[in-house]
């Protein structure tokens, strides 16, 4: 873990906003491009997409490095859990319509995190993977980065704000907006198991006036498009497209914790502990939030602050 630490402090900011078209052409990007037509809260539809950002930016709006896509957990699992995902893909083929019951993306190409391995981001130092992105259908067009700000959850010094103003909504023939976290990591694979957790858990809050109604969503093999980036296993434009294994929140203005089990996500079928990536999404027209102590969990999520494994 140290050594990836010290990587991510010399990471590159990728900072340019991305139409559609340009992101589904960045291999590289951990994202998920959306066409306009997808309805972020219809059936657990909705894209993902846009560009992605660090969350260790000492002033905001100023650029901030990300974290390196390499992973601690190189290998871990990676032989098991890749065999593993032949079954699943095959099942998941029938469960969700139209996802591919031959070959997976996730066929040996699988990296598994452990007991131990499941630290996301605190803002206070170092994230994990390849970091925070946002997306959004907004009129006039912004697609604000995820930025570090003073003031976290549980009386921290940091955490992370993202929102967009103009939303153009599915009723519009719009996307949303929203904003994630990619977990694939080119070096080890193109999907992560998490079949070792129970959940996630992170803190966040809103604000007043604005949409505080989103959508969590697990960016699943099964249901995200083989067009799309990262790349899944479902056929583009069936029933499968964007069916994200989702659950829906609501945020406050004050701090709340929020565990989310995978046992809680709907469709159940879509989600078998393999993971391109997390998402929220909101119709909008606008939004506003904080996130903060991010983390995988295990029976019970933790209430105190998070750590990275080498500070505990």
């Amino acid at each position: 873990m140290g050594e990836q630490m010290k990587l991510a402090k010399q990471a590159p900011l990728f900072s340019a906003s991305l139409t559609l078209a340009a992101c589904t052409a960045l291999f590289g990007l951990v994202i998920s491009c959306a066409s306009g037509g997808e309805d972020p809260d219809d059936d657990n539809d909705g894209g993902t997409g846009g560009t992605s950002a660090g969350s260790n930016n000492p002033t905001a709006g100023s650029n901030n490095p990300t974290a390196g896509s390499n992973n601690p957990t190189a290998g871990s699992g990676s032989g098991g859990a890749a065999g593993g995902n032949g079954s699943s893909g095959s099942a998941s083929g029938g469960m969700a319509g139209g996802a591919n019951a031959g070959p997976s993306v996730c066929d040996d190409a699988t990296f598994a995190l452990a007991a131990g391995e499941e630290y996301i981001d605190n803002f206070e130092d170092m994230i994990r993977f390849a970091g925070w992105y946002s997306f959004s259908d907004t009129t006039p067009p912004n697609m604000p980065l995820p930025m570090r700000i003073e003031g976290g959850a549980l009386d921290t010094g940091w955490a992370a704000h993202v929102g967009a103003t103009g939303i153009k909504a599915s009723t519009a023939m719009g996307y949303g907006a929203g904003f994630g976290f990619g977990l694939v990591d080119p070096a080890l694979g193109a999907c992560v198991d998490l079949s070792a957790f129970d959940g996630i858990s992170f803190w966040a809050k809103g604000t007043a006036g604005a949409s505080n109604v989103l959508k969590f969503q697990i960016v699943a093999p099964a249901t995200q498009p083989s067009d799309s980036m990262p790349v899944g296993d479902c056929t583009p434009g069936t029933a499968c497209a964007f069916k994200h294994p989702a659950k829906e929140i609501t945020l406050t203005e004050e701090w709340s914790q929020f565990q989310i089990k995978w046992s809680e996500l709907a469709p159940a079928t879509a989600f078998t502990g393999l993971v391109l990536g997390f998402n929220m999404i909101t119709d909008g027209p606008d939004y506003s939030v904080d996130i903060d102590e991010v983390t995988f969990f295990i029976g019970t999520a933790p209430t105190t602050p998070v750590m990275p494994p080498e500070a505990i």
